[in-house]
């Protein structure tokens, strides 16, 4: 019992003391980052522009900078690359970088690598990387040191290579040195998104005045992380499950103590008749479940501090954070030691309540536990091939039909638990199978230039192994609000009206179609983001900095991304003369190696007509790296089942150790008749299979309803999935042995000791 209640405890507590690191890490390590109130994009920045921006009331600071996308071989293969340009490395006072091996700031022809990024591309100080941009050479640049840059969500996760280069080494790579990234902090800490996103535009309308064109403009949450919000999401769920196994041990804790005072009846009685008070006889039982918290906690506490220390640094490494020198809270402990100590009197508050009451005639009056409570004999032997011996461990499992209905509602709720995190699992992998089943390109490519769709695609199709090629325009626009203000920006996708690639199934509304103008497909997620976004809606939507009036005509589920499509024809004409910069590929061939090697020849091919690529994604990688990233979600959820059906687990070992000691005498006439040990040890388990089989029926129905609560709160942390309630048979058998083997655990040691009692010391048992 007391491990049972330490299991529950040190569950939440993790999880309590993963949150209160996380909460602080993220309040001393990001904030002091002094990350970023609002970025703009523009054309250039210089220093005179930047101290008219400083000059503004409402703004605290501004710096500029250049983000360049180019694609890096590296001992992983080749990948995308990000690389970062300033003015002075040392002189950062927004979204601040922390040097943390080899020389910082970088010098010219060099790179600094941000740690995130270094064991997923195998970069390594003093190694070269091959640096690629567009259709430039290829320049060789030196890995000088690591920095890190809590600002950015992990390279590992995002499968880019972060980098920090100067303007020179730019150059040296064929890119733009102007600085064109405009970053904020506005002077009041406290606004909301709303208040900072005004001043944004604010300062958008003075960098237009001064005769600069401003792209784009954006506002993330103040004081929030990227993948914050989705932590915490994760924590709070987890936590409520935490909370639920601590409520499963108190169940447990009813039982124990109900035990008890059934096997006192008499004693409690005696008491009475020698003056006995209530609160007296109440104290030592109570004091019995405070002792049981006690020792619970103090082998709970240092548990839940290892393992949510652990798990707080696995997360922090989500958020690109280090947890280093950062401490659990004194108050979070206390909190942890006043909930163990306290939830074991509070649970046997009630049964001690009730035993206290009897009254005196009758606790005398007690011979011990009854011959019925079970299933009748003749309904039980009516029933084909039974065999005295099972007939006797059915009977058994009911006749404590309390304790034995709390034992089962234990396991049963970690086994519904299980269950729903293997029909979450599925519904994962079936959502990204479908948004994958709609993409019906493997290769997508991103060119230097824009170019004449005809001839790009003409172009595409004439390389071996490419069996259809689509060109298609894409933009980043933002709902106008009417009043100047842009809400959150957004991809926008545009393939072919009439595409044979790109074709999703909407979950409202229609599809795009040949000859349609300036209309809109959402995806759910952005549906989520922005409610204006309805089908039927018309909205009014800045692209490039020019509002245009568009129309929503559907919903469809594409990924944890907010995303909308539109037709290419529409799109590629508001960004300029109707070129594109980008184009999907349908590949003859399968597998990674022959895409992979079929990138290499586009881009040789490609290269040498005039189409210089600048990027290049495999669309199986892409994949996986989403399934990846929601598995693993998926699989922190399901460390809440286990942790639950072992509560469930110890809470049948303390049930059979229970039902051993009610029965000694039993035992004894059993071994007194000629029973063997064979036969006793077979009575007790197999009344814990029964307890386990009846589980295992209880846990399906209640699958249902716990696999929508994962599902919603899984939507909560990545994105809405279809919910699947009725588990696989393969589930229910993975559930049946897992059940079948804890019940032959948890009744292993109950069984040994109901073997070891001597029959004269069992035949005069009280």
């Amino acid at each position: 019992m007391v491990l049972a209640i330490a299991l529950g405890l040190a569950g939440a507590g993790a999880v309590l003391d993963t949150w209160a690191l996380i909460q602080r890490v993220t309040r001393e390590g990001y904030l002091a980052s002094n990350p970023p109130s609002a970025t703009l994009w523009t054309d250039s920045i210089d220093f005179g522009l930047l101290e008219r921006v400083r000059a503004l009331p409402a703004i605290r600071d501004a710096e500029a900078r250049r983000t360049v996308m180019a694609g890096a071989r590296t001992p992983a293969g080749r990948i995308t690359a990000q690389l970062f340009a300033l003015d002075d490395f040392t002189a950062i006072r927004i979204g601040t970088v922390a040097p943390e091996a080899g020389t910082w700031p970088p010098a010219d022809g060099a790179l600094v690598v941000e740690r995130s990024s270094l064991q997923f591309s195998g970069a390594a100080v003093g190694e070269p990387l091959t640096i690629g941009l567009g259709g430039a050479e290829p320049v060789t640049l030196a890995v000088t040191g690591v920095a890190r840059d809590v600002g950015l969500a992990p390279g590992w996760m995002e499968h880019v290579l972060y980098g920090f280069v100067t303007r020179a080494t730019l150059a040296r790579l064929g890119a733009p040195t102007s600085l064109d990234e405009l970053r904020i902090v506005v002077k009041d800490a406290s606004l909301d998104r709303d208040a900072v996103r005004r001043i944004a535009y604010q300062v958008k309308a003075a960098l237009e005045n001064a005769g600069h064109r401003v792209t784009d403009v954006d506002v993330p949450e103040p004081g929030r992380h990227i993948h914050a919000a989705q932590m915490d999401s994760l924590l709070y769920t987890q936590g409520a499950f935490g909370l639920l196994a601590l409520a499963l041990s108190a169940m447990l804790v009813v039982n124990l103590i109900a035990a008890m005072l059934a096997g006192q009846v008499r004693e409690i009685g005696v008491m009475k008749t020698l003056g006995g008070r209530n609160g007296q006889i109440a104290s030592l039982y109570l004091g019995v479940a405070l002792l049981l918290g006690l020792v619970a906690a103090a082998l709970a506490l240092p548990t839940a501090a290892f393992v949510g220390y652990r798990y707080a640094a696995l997360k922090a490494e989500l958020l690109n954070f280090d947890l280093t020198g950062y401490s659990i809270p004194a108050g979070i402990i206390a909190l942890q030691l006043a909930v163990g100590a306290l939830l074991p009197v509070g649970a046997a508050a009630l049964p001690v309540a009730r035993g206290c009451r009897i009254p005196v005639s009758a606790a005398l009056r007690d011979f011990g536990i009854a011959s019925g409570g079970g299933p009748s004999g003749p309904l039980l032997q009516r029933v084909g091939g039974v065999t005295r011996p099972l007939l006797l461990s059915l009977r058994n499992a009911f006749r404590r039909r309390g304790r034995m209905a709390l034992t089962l509602l234990a396991l049963a709720t970690g086994g519904a638990v299980y269950l729903g995190a293997l029909n979450l699992r599925a519904s994962v992998r079936g959502s990204v199978d479908l948004i994958f089943r709609s993409l019906g390109y493997d290769v997508g490519l991103r060119f230097v230039r824009s170019h004449q769709a005809d001839s790009l695609e003409l172009a595409i199709v004439a390389v071996p192994g490419v069996a259809r090629a689509e060109a298609w325009s894409a933009a980043r626009a933002a709902v106008s609000r009417g009043d100047g203000v842009l809400g959150d920006d957004f991809a926008i996708l545009a393939p072919p009206a009439d595409s044979r690639i790109l074709a999703y199934r909407p979950l409202q509304g229609r599809w795009l179609r040949p000859g349609d103008g300036a209309v809109l497909v959402v995806n759910r997620r952005l549906l989520a983001d922005d409610p204006s976004l309805a089908v039927g809606g018309a909205v009014t939507l800045s692209i490039g900095g020019q509002p245009t009036a568009w129309t929503v005509v559907g919903v469809v589920e594409s990924g944890p991304a907010a995303t909308a499509y539109a037709p290419r024809e529409v799109v590629a004409g508001l960004l300029g003369d109707g070129r594109v910069d980008r184009a999907v590929i349908a590949a003859a061939l399968e597998g990674w190696a022959s895409q992979l090697d079929l990138i290499q020849r586009l881009r040789g091919e490609l290269a040498r007509q005039g189409f210089e690529v600048q990027t290049s994604q495999l669309v199986a990688e892409s994949r996986q790296v989403m399934e990846d990233h929601l598995l693993m979600v998926v699989d922190f959820l399901s460390v809440m089942a286990w942790l639950m059906i072992a509560v469930g687990g110890l809470g049948l070992a303390s049930t059979m150790s229970l039902a051993v000691l009610e029965r000694t005498r039993e035992i004894g006439v059993l071994k007194a008749i000629g029973a063997k040990h064979g036969a006793i040890h077979l009575l007790v388990q197999a009344e814990a299979l029964v307890i386990a089989g009846l589980s295992w029926l209880v846990a399906i129905p209640l699958s249902a309803p716990m696999s929508v609560v994962l599902g919603r709160a899984f939507g909560r942390i990545m994105f809405r999935t279809p919910v699947v309630v009725v588990p696989a048979a393969s589930g229910l058998l993975w559930w049946l042995a897992v059940a079948l083997g804890v019940s032959v655990a948890a009744s292993a040691w109950p069984a040994f000791r109901a073997t070891r009692v001597p029959t004269a010391a069992a035949l005069a048992y009280e």
